[in-house]
């Protein structure tokens, strides 16, 4: 619940009749991000614009790029 999609967003499988992502609570997904495929997007996730994600993401991770790779949070190690 009390997800963000920007705009031009895709969320379905990747294959007709694969599975479907599922996505947690307060995830945020950038404009024309694409998510495919039977992952998992964790709770509190952020997904930039326009990445193409193919893997789960675990909670409260943040993935940019095509495809899409998990970065480093801002505060880490804090």
């Amino acid at each position: 619940s009390n997800c963000t999609l920007r705009q031009g967003v895709t969320i379905g499988n990747r294959q007709e009749g694969g599975p479907v992502p599922v996505l947690g609570d307060e995830v945020e997904l950038g404009a024309y991000a694409q998510v495919l495929g039977g992952i998992r997007i964790g709770h509190g996730c952020k997904i930039g614009a326009m990445a193409v994600v193919l893997c789960d993401v675990p909670d409260g991770a943040t993935a940019v790029g095509a495809p899409a790779r998990i970065i480093p949070s801002a505060h880490a190690g804090r």
